[in-house]
């Protein structure tokens, strides 16, 4: 290997061991093992100046052995079997961290590592949001598709530094768990579609497409929850019997035959835009318009 060489890409090479590196491999600052059959990573403490390490799919279950890589900023070990964040305690100068497709259970041993400014835990088993607070530098946290089902204690545990969150593809039943994020201030990116809180039946988006008609309902402003709540609670109030009304019916015949007729309008846009035959073609069709049929 050139001595000058800074990256040792050992990734495709079916490896199920990492072999002791040699005197001039133990110098690089990245050293790459994605896609091979690793179960441990041993020997990784031989490469005492890395700087960037990931190990991407491959069969890990623990994470032992990066432990002692001081000079570590950057480390990637998603799509592993990795059950447990660990052996993180001495890497303080870790900036990047990604352990996505994993079954990673419970966010925790992190404590150390304030110097985190990206965080990727996507893809795991996680049911809640653990303290985080202390991670004062961090701007990007991915936790979308997991079990997460409320945000409980987020307005204190979630770090106001955060720029992008996302909880897509959880179990958030209650939009009104939002509201624990408002003290993220330079929040700019937030994903929570596909969330029991933002699912709705075909009923509830026609029910609700009704009430965005009528006009008040746009005059909501963040704040007017009480307001709001009224208004809901007279226009279409919950009851204990089946609300499947007379009132109901009508509505969805209404607007099915609202969409009916935009549908209708589009198809008429569409063939208004239809480009007008050639010359050559309307000879053809003129031609074809006044020869006989074949009986």
């Amino acid at each position: 290997m050139d001595p000058v060489e800074e990256t040792l890409d050992l990734s495709n090479k079916k490896l199920k061991k990492l072999n002791k590196p040699t005197p001039a491999e133990s110098q690089v600052t990245t050293l790459i093992l994605d896609d091979n059959e690793l179960l441990r990573l041993d020997s990784i403490d031989s490469f005492t100046k890395l700087q960037k390490l990931t190990a991407v799919r491959n069969q890990l279950l623990r994470m032992y052995g990066v432990g002692r890589l001081h000079s570590l900023h950057t480390l990637n070990l998603s799509h592993n079997g990795i059950l447990t964040i660990e052996g993180l305690k001495d890497l303080v100068n870790l900036r990047w961290l990604c352990l996505a497709g994993n079954s990673i259970k419970t966010i925790e041993h992190l404590n150390t590592n304030t110097k985190l400014e990206y965080l990727d835990l996507s893809e795991n088993s996680i049911s809640y949001v653990s303290d985080l607070s202390y991670l004062k530098n961090l701007k990007e946290l991915y936790l979308h598709k997991n079990k997460i089902n409320h945000l409980g204690q987020c307005d204190r545990f979630l770090p106001a530094s955060l720029t992008t969150l996302t909880l897509s593809n959880n179990n958030i039943a209650d939009l009104n768990e939002i509201s624990r994020l408002a003290h993220l201030v330079n929040l700019n990116k937030i994903s929570i579609a596909n969330n029991p809180c933002v699912n709705m039946t075909g009923n509830n988006i026609l029910r609700a497409e009704w009430l965005y008609s009528q006009g008040r309902g746009r005059h909501f402003r963040v704040g007017d929850q009480r307001e709001l709540t009224q208004y809901l609670a007279t226009v279409c109030p919950l009851t204990g019997e089946k609300l499947e009304t007379e009132e109901d019916r009508k509505l969805r015949l209404i607007l099915s035959k609202a969409q009916h007729h935009q549908q209708q309008l589009r198809q008429q846009s569409s063939a208004n835009v239809t480009p007008n035959p050639s010359p050559l073609s309307r000879k053809k069709l003129q031609a074809n318009k006044h020869s006989p049929r074949l009986g």
